[in-house]
């Protein structure tokens, strides 16, 4: 009976254990459906998420394409613009050359009227009343000149006699007139033709400097280098003598006792204001010259030579360069200078390119020292 007990106990627990077996089995089941639609839900939510992130980027591809689409036809309609300025431009540019080719014509025909009518007599002179431009650049225009002028003689004191000069109706002058049309940036520029002979001819200082000794250097087949002396002389001569040309346009003779070389001194001269200061520019060499300027206050300084091509530079007690300049006039330099301190400044008075071989004389002089703006004293603090 007792084991009966016993085995009745645990077919009981047995029982129990089965029961809560699947009682776990079912709370197991009923989570990992619960799991699975979370995440179900999840993912579903991250779609979403993307597909919307997607709308928005797509939205924003498509706005840049319209901003493009649009800049690029602003540009279309502005090249248009630009195009039909440039057609206008021309149309106007036409329209100026034409009545300046019609304004030359009449001009001539003035001149001949003029030049006709000084010779005395009434000469019959045909000027046309309409002139026809066409748009090439080419313009030719008659201008007939009479076949007969009536010129009186006087043969005696009392009585006139009237003598007739017959010209062949053969000639006619014809004058044919190149209209000025507008400089096009895609040409290149003619060469301009140098007239030697008036180059040769032309009268010249000696150690005079410039563009017209360098146009004579280039004629004479010599390497250019802008100043007239002894060796231009001489090329200059013999060239006049092979050509058979009169010597009477060249400048006195260069020699050791009228044009030698004052000796060169190293050293800086003071420049004082409104004081013009003279000295000779030896080659290879600058000159130094100092002032003493206030700060607040503006100064002007000027450069000038016949002989060569001045450069002027201007740097302030702490030696940094604050002003330079070359051709200002010609080959004359000029500077305007506002001093932020107060101290010894230096001007450079040298020469500009083709070697620093150039020498001769010239001339500074200092100007100026009057109080500026406080706005520039405010930008020298700045600075």
């Amino acid at each position: 009976m007792t084991k009966n007990n016993y085995f009745h106990m645990k077919l009981r627990e047995h029982r129990e254990e089965i029961a809560r077996l699947k009682e776990e089995l079912e709370v197991s089941a009923k989570a990992a459906l619960e799991s699975e639609s979370a995440t179900a839900g999840m993912a579903a939510e991250q779609l979403e998420r993307e597909k919307a992130a997607a709308r928005v980027e797509r939205q924003r591809v498509v706005t840049q394409l319209e901003s493009v689409e649009a800049d690029r036809d602003e540009v279309l309609v502005r090249l248009r613009e630009s195009e039909q300025r440039e057609l206008q431009e021309k149309e106007r540019a036409r329209a100026r050359t034409k009545s300046f080719v019609v304004g030359l014509v009449l001009l001539a025909g003035v001149v001949v009227i003029f030049l006709a009518s000084s010779f005395g007599g009434e000469p019959e002179v045909v000027v046309p009343t309409s002139v026809v431009i066409p748009t090439s650049t080419s313009v030719p225009t008659s201008v007939v000149i009479p076949t007969s002028t009536s010129v009186v003689i006087p043969t005696s004191t009392s009585v006139p006699t009237k003598a007739t000069t017959s010209v062949s109706p053969a000639a006619t002058t014809t004058t044919t007139l190149e209209p000025v049309l507008p400089v096009d940036p895609d040409v290149e520029e003619p060469v301009v033709e140098i007239d030697e002979l008036a180059v040769l001819t032309a009268s010249y200082e000696m150690w005079e400097s410039g563009e017209r000794v360098q146009t004579l250097q280039i004629v004479l087949g010599m390497q250019a280098d802008w100043i007239y002396g002894p060796v231009t002389f001489d090329r200059h001569t013999s060239v006049l003598i092979d050509r058979d040309l009169s010597l009477s346009t060249l400048p006195p003779p260069p020699t050791t006792t009228s044009q030698p070389l004052p000796p060169y001194i190293p050293g800086i001269g003071l420049m004082y204001p409104n004081e013009q200061v003279r000295d000779f520019k030896h080659p290879g060499q600058a000159d130094e010259w100092i002032f003493f300027g206030n700060a607040g206050t503006s100064v002007r300084v000027q450069m000038t030579s016949r002989h060569f091509d001045t450069h002027l530079e201007v740097t302030d007690p702490t030696g940094v360069v604050i002003a330079l300049n070359d051709d200002h006039d010609g080959t004359d330099s000029f500077v305007s200078v506002q001093l932020c301190h107060t101290g010894a400044y230096t001007v450079i008075a040298g020469n500009f390119g083709y070697g620093s071989m150039q020498f001769g004389e010239y001339a500074l002089l200092l100007t100026g020292g009057d109080v500026v703006f406080d706005a520039i004293l405010q930008k020298c603090e700045a600075g």
